[in-house]
This record gives structure tokens, sequence and C-alpha cells, in this order.
């Protein structure tokens, strides 16, 4: 049965995060909890950039109480069918550290157990293995991925708006449990639409800037 998992950050860069709530929790599965959805639980001053804190306080002004609670409810990490979805790192997944370099790759396959883990938050498709040694790292395109259960393997599948990685397309990944390979998918969308509502929500201009650059 196909099943979808939501890797976190449903909240903050954008002007719907209502809208954004709601599809996700009727679609999805399961979801993780993200730094952003972290966020909306900080009291006073949100300590974070100005293109960061302003999407966190749309959100909290704009979001139903339910929907409030529903974000600050939701797990770190999960497990299901065989491989577990995390929005950052498995090593102290509350910290959110970007897993992005050798150190914080060996440190996040000390508590990686299945065969495969699933994030976002870097927003940048990769394919990451342990190695005998240092870590291997793959850049991802839309070639099938073929995975070993035998071998740990941690995938960003990228992001749905916001990218950082020079393609303005939305970027998600399906997965195959029992052929165990993995896709990346892109897929083009109205982002001129969703660039007009930030503007219009008085968010900050480069967070509708990055959704036609992607960087």
């Amino acid at each position: 049965m196909d099943q979808i998992y939501c890797l976190g950050d449903i909240v903050g860069y954008g002007a719907s995060p209502e809208q954004c709530v709601n599809l996700v929790r009727e679609r999805c599965s399961a979801t993780v909890k993200g730094n952003h959805e972290a966020m909306t639980e900080q009291e006073g001053m949100i300590l974070a950039p100005e293109r960061v804190a302003a999407g966190i306080r749309h959100a909290r002004d704009v979001l139903s109480a339910d929907q409030l609670d529903w974000l600050r409810e939701l797990p770190l990490v999960v497990r299901a069918q065989g491989f577990t979805i995390v929005h950052a790192s498995l090593a102290f997944p509350e910290e959110f550290a970007y897993l992005d370099t050798d150190q914080e790759a060996r440190l996040h396959f000390r508590f990686q157990e299945t065969h495969a883990c699933f994030m976002g938050h870097t927003h940048v498709p990769v394919a990451l293995f342990p190695g005998s040694g240092e870590p291997m790292w793959a850049q991802l395109d839309e070639e099938v991925f073929n995975l070993d259960r035998r071998v740990r393997c941690a995938i960003n599948v990228g992001s749905v708006g916001q990218p950082r990685d020079q393609d303005s397309r939305a970027s998600y990944g399906i997965y195959d449990t029992e052929a165990l390979q993995f896709v990346l998918r892109r897929v083009d969308y109205d982002f001129k639409r969703a660039q007009d509502r930030i503007i219009k929500a008085g968010l900050p201009s480069e967070n509708a800037e990055r959704l036609s650059s992607g960087m």
C-alpha cells in the first residue's frame, strides 16, 4: 500500500501555512517535526534570521490553536516499513544539525539502525553511506537508485519549495520497500503564484526570490 511521509518544515518561509498543515494532516501517514515546527513553540523572540523568523511569526498568527498543538506534538523520529524518517540528523535530532559534513555524517550513522533513512533540512538531494573509512556522498538525479539491506544509506530528498540546489522545481522521493529502489522526482509548479503570496503577506522578498533562483 502506498503511503506518504512528510519530513518536516511544513511552516516557515511561505505565506500559506494553514493550507499546508491541513494538506499534510489529511494525506500523510506520518510526519516528523522540523526545526520550523519546533520554533513555533518558542516564547518571545525567535532566535533565527529574519527570513525564517518572519515566516514563523506569520504561522503563529494564522494557524489555529489546534494546528499549532498538532505541530508541537509531532515526533522527531519515526520508524516505518523498515526505514527511518527524521528532519535532520539522527544524532540528537532535537538539535537539527545540518547533515552536510563528514563529521556530522559519522555521528549520524552511529544512531541509524535501519538500512535506509530519509531526511530533508539542507534542501539538497543527496545519498550518503558510512563507507569503510570516510563517508561516501552521491548526488541524486532522477535515475533509479538501488539500495542494499546490508548497507546503510541516508537519503536527503530535497524540498518542496525553498530549493538550495539551483533547481526551482519541487523535489520529493519515491521508495519501493520491496525492490529496495529509490527514485528522486522533480515537478514544476506555479512558483510565481507562491511568490506573489509571499510578497502580499509581507514576508521577506528573499523567501520569494529563492523559489525561482533555487539558491
